[in-house]
Order: C-alpha cells, then structure tokens, then sequence
C-alpha cells in the first residue's frame, strides 16, 4: 500500500499544480500573439503601451528638470525662467507653422499608397519652410535685444538671448518627430521628443553645479537649447533609418495644398501655445514673479495628469488618419470610443492623490513656498479631466482635413480666456488664472466634439464607450 500512495501523489502534483503553473504561460503567449496581430487592436495597444513607457519617462524626466530649476532657482528665479520660455515658446508659432501636424497626416496617407516620392517631398518642402521661419524669427530677437542697446543685463534678457538657439532646434526636432509617427513608427517618433530632451536636460542641470557657479535662469536656458541639439541628432538618424530612398516629388498643387492646409493648423498652434503660455505672461505683469513660479510648478504638474491625453492623442492621431483614408468608419469610431475612456479613465487615476494630498506633495517635491499652489492646481486638473472627457477631437477633426474647425474653436477659446482671465486674476490672484485656464479649455473642447459629431457623425467623447465596442 505504501508503493501505491507515491503515484498517486505524483499524479495530483502532475494533473493539479503543472496546469496552474502553465497558466501564466499561456496568457503570456496569448498576449504576445495578440500584440503581434496586424489589426487596429493589437496597433493601438503596442503604440500604447510603448509610448506609455515612453511618456512615464518622459514625464518624470521632465518633473524632475521642473524640480531641479525650481530648487536651484528658487521661487523668483523659477518665475523668471517660466516667462522666458513662454516667450520663446511663443516664437516657435511661425516657425513649426502647424507643419507638425500636416507633416504626420501627409506622410501617413503617402504610406498608404506607396508614395515614398510624396513622402520625400512634404518632408523636405516643411523643412525649408520651418527653417526660412526660425531664422528669421531668431535674427529678430537678436536684434531686439542686442542693437537698440544691450538688453541681456537683465536675468530676463539674458534668459531670452540664451533661449534664441531653442527656436530653431526645437522646430526641427518637432518635424522629424512628426514623420516618423506619420511612418507608423509611433514609439519611435517620441522618443527624441519626449524622453531624450528632459533626460539630457535634466542631466546636464546635475552637472551644472559641478561646472559652474551657480544656474542661472540664462544657464538654464543655455542647457535646454543643448539638450534639444543633442535629441535632435538622434531623431534625425532615426528618420534617415526608417525612409526608403527616393526621389522627393513636390508639384505647384502640392505645395498650395499644403500651404493651404498649414495656415489654419498654424493658426491653431499658435492660439494653443497663446492659450498656454497666455496666463504666464499675464502674471508676470500682474503678480510677483514668485507667484507665477508657484503657477509654473502647478502647471508642470497639470501637465503630468495630462500625459494620458497627449499619449493617447499621438498614438492616435496617424491610425485616425490612415482609417479615414480608406473610408473605414466603423472601426474609426471604435477607436474614437476607446481613445476617449482610455483619457478620462487614466487622468483620473494620476489626478487622485493630488487632489487628497496635493498640499504636502508641492511642500515636499518643489519646497514649502510652493505648497501655496494646491488650489491652482485642483483648477488646472479640473481643466485636463475636461478635455479628457471630450476625447480626441481636435486630432480627429485635423486628420480629417477639418483643420479650420479646430482654428474657430482655438479662436473662440483664446477670446473667453483673453477676456476672462484679468479680472479673475484681478479678484482671486492665481487661482483666478486656473479658473480662467478651466473656462477655456473646457469650451475649446466641447465645440471641437459639437462639430466632429455634425461634420463627421462620430463621437469623440467618452460616452460614446455606451454606444460602441473596441472589437478590433
């Protein structure tokens, strides 16, 4: 009897245990036949999943230049340095003239059909163009600093002068970030853009204190432009890896075309960064300098719960247009569904521990004078959860060739903030400003998904998950 009860206890361990243990096997393989599947599914999923890892390092790469600059520079040099690069920001409108975007539309719908030569040529068509622009944008602000008489004595001037060489750099690293997404390749068009810039950034701010005195809001500047250089470089190899050869083939309908495509997507771009930088540059002329770095810290992290909507809108953007090229609106609206829970879903999970214990994060993220950003912050989260909500409509409305839309929306948007935000700032200071910031967005996006819905017929919003199923 004792010979007989080992058997049998190695057959439990055989038909029990193994087939559990086998399990996880089974899923991980499951998996990995579902991600290598060439439907719109499995698409998404890889490009969420890579630039989700993507922007999480990205995002705390550039959360931790946010506290490297605001320890170094404190409250009044943080506020300085914030106004700078909303300058500069606002400098690189006529520059990237909306050519990004129309960049990663052409060269998907080129792909499409084959067209390497039409690929060839929008890419090197935007480039003449954004560069045409930066420099003379550059040369402008060289000479409104330098010629009247020097201006650079200032810690603003400075920051200014230094940030000159952020104009042109970064306009072609937005470009080349931008064809590689509209070639698919949309883990590998972010990560020059969103990882390498703050990583290298925030490198060089290390050392900073190594190599000299102290960092400087001009230092700080400095440092950036070297950062976007050295990112530069690695997206342009990418690029020169991921296109086939070819011959660029550019008509005089082609280049009116795009012309005529860029200017509203221009003009949006610009109302957006207007929008953005807007409010900075109104604090700085109606509150303390060491209050609109508070704000800038409060929008740094805004930012961080925002990252779902910007990943899921690039992910997005290029498989939005490539179904509409081939007419496939089922699946489009499938995909809009899912775009949109996925936003909602996942900036309500970052904003959470802000919202129950944002005060002593600020104090011990950024130093305790800047705890006093907990209520602009709620605000600003209040806006992001609001464009989450509405989904992917303005990626929507620009892959579809609806670009003058997303400009009327921008348009109206900037008009109610531009309008709104003084005297809010005026009663209530900066928190007056979020709640301005929240005004606006919320309405930017609301009438961008009023007209997918009456232009299009698709719902961009996240009710539209009731409505619809994400079946590959």
């Amino acid at each position: 009897m004792g010979a007989a009860v080992g058997p049998r206890h190695s057959d439990l361990r055989a038909h029990g245990r193994a087939p559990r243990s086998r399990a996880p096997a089974r899923v991980i393989a499951r998996l990995r036949r579902y991600l290598a599947g060439t439907g719109l599914g499995p698409q998404v999923v890889r490009g969420l999943l890579g630039s989700g890892g993507l922007r999480i390092a990205g995002m705390g790469f550039g959360f931790l230049v946010g506290v490297q600059l605001a320890r170094a520079l404190g409250a009044e040099g943080y506020g300085v340095y914030g106004v700078a690069m909303s300058i500069v920001a606002l400098l690189t409108v006529p520059t990237e003239f909306g050519l990004p975007q129309l960049l990663t539309r052409e060269v998907a719908a080129a792909q499409a059909h084959g067209d390497w030569g039409r690929v060839h040529g929008v890419l090197r068509w935007t480039t003449r163009v954004s560069m045409l622009a930066a420099l003379l944008v550059a040369a402008a602000i060289v000479a409104w600093l330098l010629v009247p008489g020097p201006r650079p004595a200032s810690p603003l001037g400075a920051a200014l002068l230094a940030g000159t060489a952020l104009v042109p750099l970064v306009a072609l690293l937005s470009l080349r970030s931008a064809a590689l997404r509209g070639l698919q390749r949309i883990v590998g068009g972010q990560v020059a853009e969103v990882a390498l810039r703050p990583a290298f950034h925030s490198l060089l701010l290390f050392l900073a204190p190594l190599l000299f005195a102290a960092t400087t809001p001009a230092l700080a500047m400095a440092l950036g432009a070297a950062a976007t250089g050295a990112a530069l470089l690695v997206a342009q190899w990418m690029l020169r890896r991921a296109l086939p050869p070819g011959a660029p083939a550019v008509s005089a309908a082609d280049a009116r075309r795009w012309w005529s495509a860029a200017l509203p997507m221009a003009a949006t771009e610009g109302m957006r960064l207007l929008h953005a930088h807007l409010l900075i540059l109104l604090l700085g002329a109606m509150v303390a300098l060491s209050e609109v770095g508070v704000y800038r810290v409060a929008s740094s992290v805004a930012l961080l719960v925002a990252m779902p909507v910007s990943l899921f809108n690039i992910v997005g953007a290029p498989v939005i247009a490539r179904l509409h090229a081939v007419d496939d609106r089922a699946r489009l609206q499938r995909l809009l569904a899912g775009l949109a829970a996925g936003m909602l879903l996942c900036t309500a999970a970052l904003a959470l521990p802000f919202a129950l214990a944002g005060r002593p994060i600020l104090a011990a993220l950024f130093g305790a004078p800047f705890a006093a950003g907990h209520a602009v912050l709620l605000w600003l989260c209040a806006g992001v959860l609001a464009n989450a909500f509405f989904g992917a409509a303005a990626a929507t409305l620009n892959m579809t060739g609806r670009q003058g839309r997303v400009t009327r929306a921008s348009l109206a948007s900037l008009a109610l903030l531009a309008v709104a935000a003084p005297p809010l700032v005026h009663a209530w200071g900066i928190p007056g400003a979020a709640v301005a910031h929240l005004l606006a967005t919320a309405s930017w996006s609301a009438l961008m998904w009023r007209d997918a819905r009456r232009l299009l017929g698709l719902d961009t919003s996240a009710l539209a998950i009731l409505r619809t199923g994400l079946r590959a």
